[in-house]
């Protein structure tokens, strides 16, 4: 990310990335759950028998020794990876068997572990090619010509600038992503995902590399879109980020589900800590 500071000066203030996002949760119910969930490779079973629902406008992370499942867990609820056993309701609707994209179309968006841009374009183009169904991209649009989608183009665009401001990153809209710090391209992963405006957004790791004063920053903008009615499923390592920021933490061991609650009290049980130290 660049030097200017999340919400600093001439940045939208971080509580206004509402518009960046779908106002989601209705209150009645979860908006996602999970149940059962199994994902084995050959002989191994990186995720056996999970099963956890998410309530709307809340902030659920996943904690764990490497190799516990989490990242599998992620996968599979996106839809990028099938399950082997279990099933997955979101928004009340069983999306199991449904693809990566068709999720993605109802709100369940994620990004990835290492951040996946395109590097030949400018961090706002990443942001505005993930607008799907684009009226300037249609066959229609094509023959219509910009009388057709010139407005929605320009609401894409302010859309975008406003995530930019949100992330501390205006001045480097117009930079080209492959030229972008680790960091950096990991914000611009994170905003595209916004683009889309999700109810649903499952992240994997946005804070490794960063320093603690950047940390802090995204933290704020991950509460001011929870605040806004985005749900947030975060795997995260840094636990002091997890215990400021998540409501409910579950804890993976094993391919399990082996503890759940609030990271303060969960830090003090023994089968988390067994988990750490064997795991």
């Amino acid at each position: 990310m660049s030097s200017t500071p999340m919400g600093g000066p001439g940045s939208a203030p971080v509580a206004e990335a509402s518009a960046a996002t779908s106002g989601t949760g209705s209150g009645e119910g979860p908006i996602l759950r999970v149940a059962d969930l199994a994902r084995q490779y050959g002989g191994v079973r990186a995720v056996d028998g999970v099963s956890f629902q998410l309530q709307p406008s809340t902030i659920t992370g996943i904690i764990g020794p490497n190799g516990a499942g989490k990242s599998t867990v992620l996968t599979v609820v996106s839809g990028f990876t099938s399950p082997t056993a279990g099933t997955i309701e979101f928004l009340g609707r069983d999306v199991t068997r449904l693809p990566m994209h068709r999720r993605a179309q109802m709100g369940l968006v994620r990004t990835f572990q290492i951040a996946r841009v395109f590097d030949g374009l400018t961090a706002i183009e990443n942001l505005m090619v993930a607008v799907p169904r684009q009226r300037s991209l249609t066959l229609k649009g094509l023959l219509a010509g910009k009388r057709y989608w010139r407005s929605e183009e320009e609401e894409i665009l302010a859309r975008a600038w406003e995530l930019m401001n949100t992330f501390g990153m205006a001045d480097k809209a117009n930079e080209k992503a492959g030229r972008l710090s680790g960091g950096q391209r990991r914000a611009v992963e994170i905003m595209r995902a916004l683009m889309t405006r999700p109810k649903l957004l499952l992240v994997d790791e946005p804070m490794a590399g960063l320093n603690p004063k950047l940390t802090r920053e995204l933290e704020e903008v991950f509460l001011a879109l929870r605040r806004q009615g985005l749900s947030i499923l975060i795997i995260e390592h840094e636990l002091d980020t997890v215990e400021r920021i998540c409501s409910e933490v579950l804890v993976m061991a094993w391919g399990k589900v082996i503890a759940r609650g609030e990271m303060a009290e969960l830090r003090t049980r023994k089968e988390v800590q067994d988990a750490y130290v064997v795991g």
